[in-house]
């Protein structure tokens, strides 16, 4: 038996398992991490911790009587727009994705290159690790000078650590402000104009691409032979995109936890700066494609407050109760309608001024309305989201993150959304069996992505939802009347 090891390093968690040939899962096994927190907005993890987990669980392989020569290739995904310092004089923490530390160097290089993003397809903002290095070159001078290399994703310090080698891929690279998405190379106009060393910044190699092998003292560490291949693997984001099955122009997937998003696979053609501003254009590992991602502030966040508003808190089942309540209203909420804009709203509208409102309540309405209410609202706001693209030929609506384990609500999404609906089971194993393609690719244990994607995520056990036309009527013609509510309420806000 052969495998290839598949580590998801995210933020939570480091998760690994092994694939064989056939996609079957194996040895599943994951290591809680620790984030530090400052009241200044630093967001920090020790590399450190993600080295000792890919050490441990290896370890439980090994133990389980797993052959370290059985394993003929490890991949990876992990968290994005991450500023890590690879550095033989000292030991940094990374500056994780959401640390906003940075937002006056996001200022400062939007007036070195106001056209920054023809380049990258994105905007710089305070996560952007362009200017989270300007940060470190400012505030943390020593930090810079000993990095020898800056890598951006959690898995490009794993990969250094097993071959020597800095590397990052290009989904990861187009989250860094440097990138030019269209040539996927570091672009010498933005680290000139902006003083970046491009020195320090890694090799840009694809997905698919081998690093390297594991060398002596990784092997010694890790228990990994040196024979075993070790593979550039993606960001997370492309990891995910192909776990859920979008890899085909037009296939799409709806996450849905806390917050969400909306991905897209799209042609690459036009100008990057004509898309929308509230996008991320993200690289592709087919290289004629991107995936456009739709950010949502309002998705999950929705459903817990609408769970503690409506329903006992002592309740041992909170959830479950939620469901009960919003089954025995009838769809449509009794006329009831939500705007489920409670933290302002990046898409389908960019106002950070919006918040949420009912509409539409009467002496009939009841709590049940209310609670059903809250959802169908972020669901038509997904519809909304949806719409802003062209998707005649749209082949999927994938479903995964928490929200998908809401029977009631993975209804509504069909009904609202008029369109089947897919909800691969085991969803926090999809971005590893995703990635596990860079390998099989690599390994020549399959022709493309297309096929991988073909032969074995289309095949994951998935519970499908199919739109019920009667709902679906009654949901039509609240949907024209919700589009109206936003713009009228706007003045209100400002």
């Amino acid at each position: 038996m052969t495998y290839v090891a598949v580590f998801d390093i995210g933020t939570s968690a480091v998760k690994g398992i092994l694939v064989d040939k056939d996609v079957q899962l194996m040895e599943e096994h994951s290591v809680e991490l620790t984030t530090f927190v400052s009241e200044e907005g630093m967001i920090e993890q020790q590399p450190e911790d993600w080295w000792e987990a890919i050490i441990h669980i290896a370890s439980l392989w090994w133990k389980n009587g797993i052959s370290p020569e059985s394993v003929q290739a490890i991949t990876f995904s992990g968290q994005m727009e991450d500023v890590i310092s690879i550095s033989e004089q000292a030991k940094y923490r990374a500056i994780l994705y959401a640390d906003t530390r940075a937002e006056n160097e996001a200022e400062w290089v939007h007036k070195q290159y106001p056209e920054i993003r023809i380049h990258t397809g994105n905007n710089v903002s305070a996560s952007t690790p362009l200017a989270k290095i300007k940060w470190l070159e400012n505030h943390s001078p020593n930090q810079y000078e000993n990095t020898k290399k800056f890598v951006f994703c959690s898995k490009d310090y794993v990969i250094y650590k097993l071959t020597k080698e800095a590397v990052t891929d290009p989904i990861t690279a187009a989250t860094t402000g440097m990138m030019d998405l269209k040539n996927r190379l570091w672009n010498e106009t933005i680290t000139q104009t902006c003083r970046i060393d491009e020195g320090k910044l890694p090799k840009l190699l694809e997905a698919d691409s081998v690093v390297g092998t594991i060398t002596k003292e990784a092997s010694e560490i890790t228990g990994f032979s040196t024979s075993t291949i070790v593979i550039n693997g993606s960001g997370d984001a492309g990891a995910t995109t192909l776990g859920a099955g979008a890899v085909h122009e037009n296939d799409c997937y709806f996450y849905m936890g806390t917050t969400g998003w909306l991905a897209i696979v799209e042609r690459n053609k036009g100008q990057l700066d004509s898309l929308s501003e509230s996008h991320f254009n993200l690289a592709f590992v087919e290289k004629s494609h991107r995936i456009s991602v739709t950010p949502l502030l309002n998705v999950g966040n929705v459903h817990k407050w609408a769970v503690q508003s409506y329903i006992d808190q002592k309740d041992a089942n909170k959830y479950e109760a939620f469901e009960t309540l919003i089954e025995e209203a009838e769809p449509g909420s009794g006329g009831v309608l939500f705007l489920p804009y409670l933290n302002g709203e990046r898409n389908p509208m960019i106002d950070p001024q919006a918040k949420g409102a009912y509409w539409g309540i009467t002496p009939h309405t009841e709590r049940k309305d209310l609670a059903r209410a809250a959802l169908e609202g972020v669901t038509f706001s997904l519809k909304q989201t949806l719409e802003m693209y062209d998707l005649s030929n749209q082949r999927t609506i994938t479903l995964i993150g928490g929200a998908s384990k809401s029977n009631n609500w993975c209804q509504m999404l069909a009904d609202i959304m008029n369109h089947p609906i897919r909800v691969p089971l085991n969803n926090a194993y999809l971005p590893s069996i995703g990635v596990a393609s860079t390998a099989f690719t690599a390994l020549g244990w399959c022709e493309s992505y297309g096929q991988f994607v073909n032969t074995f995520v289309r095949n994951i056990p998935s519970k499908n939802y199919t739109p019920n036309q009667k709902r679906g009527q009654v949901y039509a013609i609240q949907y024209e009347t919700f589009k109206k509510l936003h713009p009228a309420l706007q003045p209100v806000y400002t």
